[in-house]
């Protein structure tokens, strides 16, 4: 669908609806960073493995082919009048790049922390720089079709990325990071537009690595003792960045599931044997796919401080999500008196009863709905840790 520019007064983002492009995902982090008041149109478009990344991210039947691809940024025409190139790319066209997005919304609102672009020396552009330093530090050679399922593991030959790269690779982010040792962040004491580049392909990457590599210390990006500052990043994003945590953050299972298809393709045109992939079980233990994080309170008040739409408290966010889909709930998930357990789970949520348990249904209707909600889709990583804390 789309949306009239001229009837609205704020940016409009139209991105991949499931939550899988990581462009799309960059975009949104850099707006949800800033506090940016914009409007989302969620995009259906499945993802075609055996076309190139453009192709998936381009929107069929699009009005005009300018607004054909995702992710992509709908400036207030009251904004561009008169500085269309400030909108578009070196062509006077609406880019789909998403470090080019980065940069726009950055010109748009300067103001608004954090600065994605900090000048740590008059000579010195940090941020910029990491971002062009990623596809050099980063596996090469590596399929750029997977880049949003699977980045940095297979080749399009059929052949693995070899075990080396990876274990380079990681040795070099663990490098940069020690270059900027006031904080923990790519450029330092604070987030930048280097840090939203990058995470959605490692967030990825930290998940998948390992599952194709089981219990291999150094080809595991979280692993404190081979990698201690990437460790430190990644925890620096997940309890210090509000919008990731809160809002963009993806989950194990959710990036499990995307590995498992591109995996059953890399089998399919595997140059040898030895080349396959075969995948672990999945963890028995319920909610594995689930990053703990002990200041997801602290994070969510500070997230939903000026925007009215969310709930008080992660709790009260998820009570919002079973309201709002209480119907769906209660047809499928075939829990006898469905209805009084559904609002004991409410009830709970959002008056709280740390001495109580749930009754056995309520409990059904939490597990049922944590082992379906999507994350980051139907509800942030902070809200469905909030959802499985209740049956505990």
């Amino acid at each position: 669908p789309e949306v009239e520019a001229s009837n609205v007064d704020k940016p409009i983002l139209y991105r991949d609806a499931n939550c899988v492009c990581a462009a799309s995902q960059m975009v949104w982090l850099g707006l949800e960073c800033k506090n940016i008041d914009y409007l989302t149109v969620l995009v259906e478009k499945p993802f075609n493995l055996r076309s190139d990344e453009s192709a998936n991210r381009r929107i069929e039947n699009a009005n005009d082919e300018k607004n054909s691809m995702i992710p992509r940024i709908v400036w207030p025409e009251t904004e561009s009048n008169g500085d269309e190139m400030k909108n578009n790319d070196k062509n006077n066209q609406p880019t789909s790049d998403p470090i080019k997005l980065l940069e726009q919304i950055h010109s748009h609102y300067p103001a608004a922390t954090p600065n994605f672009y900090p000048k740590l020396s008059a000579a010195v552009d940090a941020s910029r720089c990491n971002i062009l330093r990623f596809p050099g530090v980063m596996p090469r050679l590596s399929d750029p079709n997977f880049m949003s399922h699977a980045p940095l593991l297979f080749r399009p030959d059929g052949t693995l990325v070899p075990k080396s790269s990876h274990c380079v690779s990681l040795e070099e982010l663990e490098e940069m990071l020690e270059e900027y040792y006031l904080g923990p962040y790519l450029c330092g004491k604070d987030v930048t537009a280097a840090d939203v580049a990058w995470i959605p392909y490692l967030e990825r990457y930290a998940v998948q690595l390992p599952m194709v590599y089981p219990n291999v210390d150094v080809l595991n990006p979280r692993s404190s003792d081979a990698y201690g500052e990437v460790w430190k990043w990644f925890l620096a994003m997940e309890r210090d960045v509000p919008a990731y945590a809160c809002a963009v953050m993806g989950d194990g299972r959710l990036w499990k599931r995307c590995l498992e298809e591109v995996v059953e393709l890399h089998n399919e045109r595997a140059a040898t044997e030895e080349e396959k992939v075969t995948l672990g079980p999945e963890p028995k233990r319920k909610g594995w796919w689930m990053k703990n994080n002990p200041k997801g309170l602290e994070l969510w008040k500070e997230y939903a401080e000026g925007r009215p739409w969310l709930g008080g408290t992660p709790e009260w966010e998820v009570a919002l999500f079973l309201i709002r889909n209480r119907e769906e709930i209660m047809k499928e998930c075939g829990v006898d008196g469905a209805d009084e357990a559904l609002r004991e789970v409410v009830q709970r949520l959002l008056y709280g009863d740390a001495g109580a348990t749930l009754s056995e249904k309520a409990c059904q209707i939490v597990q049922f709905v944590g082992e379906r909600v999507s994350v980051p889709k139907d509800l942030g990583m902070v809200p469905a840790l909030a959802l499985w804390a209740i049956s505990q």
